[in-house]
């Protein structure tokens, strides 16, 4: 089976490949997988605001990729970005999305999400990039291509690989659970 990721960054195909892992002792997909990432847009800004949005730049991405990787059975697309919670106290969470599509069918999930430092999340809500946020907070270069945010907030116990996990587990449910019964 071959899967496309509209992603190139290593912590989401890490996550993928690790989902996948998770996956390996069920019947689906009955066959080797084979994972053929592509650069795909979300159509958002490079960190969502809601996560209405944030889950738009996911289905954005598997749609991309489905349509520019022939053969391709599967897709998925992953989007991370920031849900406003509260405005005061001004509370902001972290949450890793993914949409799985087949052409036909939609799978849908989430990572947990993450409590941002008010500092943190002020500057990104008013309008700075989480990951120069995130570097200029950990006092480090390109969190996002290695523990990124999750693993800053949480000393590396969650990576943001380990939220991606989640995320595309639950998406892929429908395909691995089966239609759900009742």
């Amino acid at each position: 089976m071959r899967i496309a990721v509209g992603s190139l960054r290593e912590p989401k195909l890490t996550g993928v490949t690790m989902a996948l892992e998770r996956l390996a002792a069920l019947p689906w997909p009955g066959e080797e997988v084979t994972l053929e990432p592509v650069d795909a847009a979300s159509g958002q800004a490079d960190t969502p605001l809601s996560g209405e949005a944030t889950l738009a730049g996911a289905r954005a991405r598997a749609r991309a990729a489905l349509a520019v990787v022939p053969g391709a059975s599967l897709a998925l697309g992953l989007e991370g970005g920031v849900e406003v919670l509260n405005r005061a106290p001004l509370q902001v969470v972290l949450r890793n999305w993914a949409v799985a599509w087949d052409g036909r069918r939609e799978g849908v999930g989430s990572s947990a999400g993450i409590l941002l430092p008010e500092r943190v999340a002020a500057a990104v809500l008013a309008g700075e990039d989480l990951a120069d946020v995130i570097d200029r907070h950990a006092k480090e270069h390109d969190v996002r291509s290695r523990q990124g945010a999750f693993g800053v907030l949480t000393a590396g116990v969650l990576t943001r690989a380990d939220a991606y996990v989640q995320a595309v587990l639950t998406a892929l449910a429908p395909w691995y659970k089966g239609e759900w019964e009742g």
